[in-house]
């Protein structure tokens, strides 16, 4: 039976943190999308709805372990499911994916590099460096299983012409590391344009 009261909790804390995301600028207009699990299921955010303005009601109900819609809303799926999917089923601990349009985050994904350590709260949050990945097609079947490989062994990844995606064990976890990569690719970005890039050591 469902537990009404943790799903009106969880689509509450969607719609915060939405509107978190789109006050920090990681995301204009609709883009983004965000989801969040609750044991099998998954809330997912409709298409074409803006961060800014979802309400509880924009948040589909997804199966874990078929994929299928249990309950829509009144629009289908962001075309970003798949990706998101692939999150949960590449690691039991992930209870929340954060999928944004960062500027910094978008450039150094142009680059192909990866970001590592380049300040403490960047380590302490992401606890490892962040690849990024090729142009994948958004919505499609390879970038979901490129993404799904890279979230076994990381908390977030960088998407070529595309954006970021970070995962958490829930979505404040979630929000504080698509943060703190935006901040860390800004920081990034800036130390190679001063012409030297300072990494934090291995730390026993």
């Amino acid at each position: 039976m469902k537990n009404m009261k943790a799903i009106h909790d969880l689509k509450r804390e969607l719609v915060k943190y939405g509107e978190k995301i789109y006050e920090a600028s990681l995301v204009i207009g609709t883009g983004g999308n965000i989801s969040a699990r609750l044991d099998d299921v998954i809330y997912h955010k409709s298409r074409g709805v803006s961060l800014k303005e979802s309400m509880g009601c924009d948040y589909n109900e997804v199966s874990l372990r078929s994929a299928k819609i249990i309950s829509k809303s009144c629009k289908p799926s962001s075309i970003e499911l798949p990706m998101h999917l692939a999150c949960y089923k590449a690691r039991p601990d992930i209870g929340a994916v954060i999928h944004t349009h960062p500027i910094y985050g978008t450039v150094i994904a142009g680059m192909g590099a990866k970001v590592g350590m380049v300040s403490y709260e960047f380590m302490v949050a992401m606890g490892s460096d962040v690849p990024s990945i090729g142009f994948f097609t958004p919505g499609s079947a390879r970038l979901a299983e490129a993404v799904g490989k890279v979230m076994r062994s990381h908390n977030g990844v960088l998407l070529k012409n595309h954006g970021a995606l970070v995962v958490g064990k829930d979505l404040k976890e979630a929000f504080f590391r698509a943060m703190a990569l935006e901040r860390a690719c800004k920081i990034f970005l800036l130390s190679k344009l001063a012409g030297k890039i300072s990494i934090i050591p291995h730390i026993d």
